[in-house]
């Protein structure tokens, strides 16, 4: 069976969009894929089997309201990832 998680896909989008004006004190793609990870586990999964179903959640999201939701659980996550990076942080070379 071939099934996905369409808020993946929107949740993908939006960072995508939003992600260079996120504050984190690192923007490496393990922050991103934190963020990533954290924002799906605090949204509910809408699996779907086709193309079909993901235009019909797609359309479904596409309301102010989901958007709102979707970028306030990345915000949320940003926070956590920002305050409890999964790295060290590098210091900066003008830090010394």
């Amino acid at each position: 069976m071939n099934v996905k998680n369409a808020m993946e896909i929107l949740v993908e989008e939006a960072l995508k969009n939003y992600w260079g004006q996120l504050q984190l004190p690192c923007k490496c793609e393990i922050c991103k894929a934190d963020v990533f990870a954290i924002t799906l586990n605090n949204l509910p999964p809408r699996y779907v089997s086709n193309e079909d179903g993901y235009a019909f959640v797609k359309a479904q999201n596409f309301d102010d309201q989901s958007r709102v939701n979707i970028l306030n659980q990345i915000v949320k996550a940003t926070g956590i990832v920002a305050t409890r990076p999964s790295h060290d942080l590098k210091p900066s070379p003008t830090s010394e």
